[in-house]
């Protein structure tokens, strides 16, 4: 019996603690596979939207002497004619020919192109987004913006989800050891106090069938020993009153 009821009682602990460790874990995966790749898109349009808002209320003449924000690139003046660059953010440009700069290369034709039509436009790539506004005097004035800033900026955000998502899974294997260290303790504790009072009785019972008539049975256990015990009573006095008529015969 009291084999069966540890197990009884151990096995529902168990069913309770991996249960709730295993909706945890879910959590856990879901935090995992959060896609942070909107946030990213969602920054770069954003700054996309301010690089392009401050071409068009930049200080022409403050160009060279004007820093840029960490996540912008560059931004220049050039020439629609010669394609040499007059001004720019990055002083060591000044004077140099669009095609030296590598950001510009894999869109030169449609940079060049949007230069000749003098018209504001934007050129988007996987990697750049680059902004053209026409000037007086025949030149243009280009702004470049890479997205290797949103992309470590996301990258970090990812990092760190996956180290805290690390340290919660290392406790969660720390709450089921525990909780099973705990479930078998509270296992033996809650069969012993249900067990014991039974075996109590039922040696008392055995003592009293085998002629021991000085056996007592305690009442104390909750209200089903104090049946017990007043039964015990009952049936031993019943004992001795019928073998005190089987001696007096």
């Amino acid at each position: 019996m009291k084999i069966k009821a540890f197990l009884a009682t151990f096995l529902s602990f168990m069913a309770l603690l991996l249960c709730s460790a295993f909706l945890i874990y879910l959590q856990l995966q879901a935090i995992q596979g959060l896609h942070l790749g909107v946030l990213e898109d969602k920054l770069y349009a954003e700054n996309t939207g301010i690089l392009s808002w401050s071409m068009k209320n930049i200080d022409v003449d403050a160009l060279g002497r004007t820093p840029l924000p960490e996540s912008w690139g560059e931004i220049l003046i050039a020439d629609n004619a010669s394609l040499t660059i007059k001004t720019s953010t990055h002083t060591g440009h000044a004077g140099m020919s669009l095609y030296k700069i590598p950001q510009l290369l894999d869109q030169a034709q449609p940079v060049i192109d949007a230069m000749k039509k003098g018209r504001d436009e934007t050129i988007k790539t996987n990697a750049y987004m680059i902004a053209i506004s026409p000037l007086p005097d025949n030149v243009s004035l280009i702004g470049f913006k890479p997205k290797s800033w949103e992309k470590g900026l996301v990258s970090e955000q990812n990092d760190q989800i996956h180290r805290n998502t690390r340290s919660i899974a290392t406790i969660l294997v720390i709450y089921v050891a525990g909780g099973m260290a705990c479930a078998l303790v509270l296992s033996l504790i809650i069969v012993f106090l249900l067990t014991s009072p039974v075996s109590r009785a039922a040696r008392a019972f055995e003592r009293l069938s085998l002629g021991n008539f000085d056996e007592d049975l305690s009442g104390s256990g909750g209200k089903t020993m104090v049946i017990l015990s007043e039964s015990f009573f009952r049936l031993k006095t019943s004992l001795k009153l019928a073998l005190e008529k089987l001696g007096s015969r």
